[in-house]
């Protein structure tokens, strides 16, 4: 291995242990530091996804038309998505490092700015949704045991208790990250068993909407475009994360199995939760739930599940945003950006915090907020998800470690000035093949309403355009670069 690799290896520093500090940035873990199992990945996604964001993005698929069942078979192959979310994550184990650094292997050393930039902008996006909903909660949960609950002070009291619960397990690190998970999977699956049972009752189970009011031309089209804001919130929405939590598994870890233990953890979380959202969305007044669907969802279940219900959004949200916050400063540093990893944390909260007071106190619709974001983040994260798997899978999933960790034009993903052409090139086509092919909140495509009958394909054109594309353009050249160096 180069001088420059072993500079960025994890010789030397303190080992991964929970309530430390991880001294870890984005270089390279040295083997003598690799341990853990592949079912501790279970956990960490199981408590990541059993989030109230899963409810939210539930009801929208009966806001926008679709039936119970309906829904729930849109929930199923979004849980499926986990499977390929597995996949993503076993290249963390064989280079070894975060998953914005492995990016640069396909991107370049330079060219790999910037999906790390979008990458960071979006898990600020989730980390700022995430921390609205958790402040709702604890607002909502105050006003259930008698305490202040409304106005400037309890809001602001809210938003710090938040900041605190959110950012203290990031700045520690992996390990605390990953112990948190699986003690707090526990209190939120009881939670959720809970909340089920108490909607059960009260669910329409022949809830339907008129063809006419559905949000396109028809219950396909419909089906499409409420499929793809779910595959938004869930494979896409986690895809850049992947290899963070898998990055200090044995480089020899069977990919089988780290795909079956997120599939397992995350699948069930996040079909219970769209779950639950698919069935409150029956019953709920849908005006409340736009306005504030924390408060719309408690007061529209029995009192005795409304405070485990608010319990198990503030735990949830917490558990999702650990990841959020700790991914967020691993694409910070992945920018190029020379600072420690917790002062990227740091940095990420500050920004965060603005993004939520604008929610708090300016925006008038937070679903509205919700699906701008999500409209915004599949157009980038999409194309570089696609090139990123398309990449591992050419390759075989062999990484060069000293080319993952030099900058500069020593590394063997220097390509040409920094920068793999094919795989911008890819990128940006994937990015306008997302942006003609959408119907959202923001823009909705004029080839939506004339070709596709309303639906938002985004979730579609960019695997397949942007796959379709890369794998032409790079297949030959990527299989050349052989013999890589092992990881160390």
């Amino acid at each position: 291995m180069g001088q420059a690799a072993k500079s960025l290896t994890s010789t030397g520093k303190q080992p991964d242990a929970a309530f430390h500090l991880e001294t870890e940035g984005i270089g390279i873990i040295a083997k003598d530091k690799r341990h853990g199992m592949p079912r501790e990945l279970f956990f960490v996604w199981f408590a990541a996804v059993l989030t109230y964001t899963g409810v939210v993005t539930g009801q929208l698929f009966t806001s926008l038309g679709l039936n119970v069942w309906e829904s729930l078979l849109a929930a199923l192959i979004c849980s499926g998505s986990f499977a390929v979310l597995g996949f993503a994550c076993a290249t963390g184990p064989r280079a070894g490092t975060v998953t914005l650094t492995i990016s640069k292997a396909a991107f370049g050393a330079r060219g790999n700015k910037v999906p790390a930039f979008f990458s960071w902008l979006t898990a600020v996006g989730w980390e700022s949704v995430t921390m609205v909903l958790t402040i709702w909660a604890i607002l909502s949960l105050a006003q259930y045991i008698g305490l202040p609950s409304h106005g400037f002070v309890p809001t602001i009291i809210s938003l710090l208790s938040t900041l605190v619960l959110t950012y203290t397990v990031p700045i520690l690190g992996h390990a605390t990250l990953v112990t948190m998970q699986r003690i707090l999977a526990f209190v939120l699956a009881a939670c959720a068993v809970i909340v089920v049972f108490a909607i059960f009752p009260s669910v329409h189970w022949g809830f339907s909407t008129p063809v006419k009011d559905m949000a396109a031309s028809g219950t396909f089209p419909t089906f499409l475009l409420a499929l793809s804001i779910g595959l938004a919130s869930t494979f896409y929405g986690w895809v850049n994360f992947a290899a963070d939590y898998s990055r200090y598994l044995p480089a020899q870890t069977p990919t089988r199995k780290i795909v079956g233990v997120t599939f397992a953890g995350g699948g069930i979380a996040n079909f219970v939760m769209m779950g639950v959202g698919i069935l409150l969305g029956t019953f709920v007044n849908p005006s409340a739930f736009a306005s504030n669907p924390v408060m719309a969802i408690a007061k529209s279940i029995p009192a005795w599940a409304a405070i485990p219900f608010l319990i198990a959004v503030v735990i949830g949200d917490i558990c999702a945003n650990y990841l959020n916050a700790y991914s967020s400063g691993m694409s910070f540093l992945s920018m190029g950006i020379r600072l420690r990893r917790y002062w990227a944390v740091v940095i990420d909260g500050v920004i965060c915090t603005a993004i939520a007071v604008y929610a708090l106190f300016f925006s008038t619709s937070f679903v509205t907020f919700f699906q701008n974001f999500l409209d915004l983040m599949i157009m980038f994260i999409g194309p570089w998800a696609t090139i990123f798997l398309v990449h591992y899978v050419i390759v075989k999933g062999k990484y060069n470690s000293a080319g993952l960790s030099e900058n500069g034009p020593n590394s063997s993903y220097w390509y040409t000035g920094g920068i793999n052409w094919r795989a911008m090139v890819s990128f940006i086509v994937g990015v306008l093949a997302t942006f003609f092919t959408a119907n959202g909140a923001m823009w909705v495509s004029p080839l939506s309403k004339m070709w596709f009958g309303g639906a938002d394909l985004t979730a579609y054109a960019a695997p397949i355009v942007t796959g379709i594309v890369y794998y032409l353009l790079a297949s030959r050249s990527q299989s050349k670069q052989e013999p890589f160096e092992a990881v160390a």
